[in-house]
């Protein structure tokens, strides 16, 4: 509300202050709230803004990772999307994993997620190669490094193909590949 003009106006009342600091109050500040000593510097090349990783640091990250799995879900034309949770509630009984077994997903984009599991065992689940999700696929590759949902390309399509009246003894995998 604006006052009107002449009107006196009161300050706020003073506010007690709270254990939690807001993002505008750290922009605020006038002094540091908290050191970034450990944290790269960051410098500019060309139109990005770019930081240094230690060798070290890397190959963390990459030994991490050892234990991820990727996905894509893929769905048919006019089939409901999926929220997060409900494609967790889905792997988590066809998985089978035990108490004991943990794993998280991590939507990443354009139909894209990653599994991340406790341990390079829990990580076979990924021989299933395709979970089948009514409705919808689930394709599982392995992780690796660099990768961008942007730049993927499909390398397999599901297709149906019906062969009307094809006598058994052509049913065979050499004969139908």
């Amino acid at each position: 509300m604006v006052p009107a003009p002449g009107a006196r106006v009161r300050p706020p009342p003073p506010t007690m202050p709270s254990a939690a600091i807001s993002f505008a109050q750290v922009l605020k500040a006038p002094h540091s709230v908290s050191s970034n000593e450990n944290l790269p510097h960051p410098s500019i090349r060309g139109e990005k803004v770019s930081i240094i990783i230690s060798q070290e640091v890397y190959e963390k990250g990459i030994e991490f990772c050892k234990r991820h799995l990727r996905g894509r879900l893929v769905l048919n034309k006019g089939d409901k999307t999926y929220l997060t949770r409900d494609i967790q509630l889905k792997l988590q009984k066809q998985w089978k994993t035990t108490t004991t077994q943990t794993w998280t997903m991590l939507l990443l984009g354009s139909g894209y997620y990653e599994f991340s599991f406790d341990s390079e065992a829990e990580r076979s689940v990924w021989v299933m190669g395709t979970v089948n999700l009514k409705p919808g696929v689930l394709r599982l590759f392995e992780w690796t490094k660099d990768f961008n949902i942007h730049t993927q390309r499909n390398t397999h399509a599901q297709v149906w193909v019906r062969l009307l009246e094809l006598p058994h003894e052509y049913w065979m995998e050499r004969t139908l590949h």
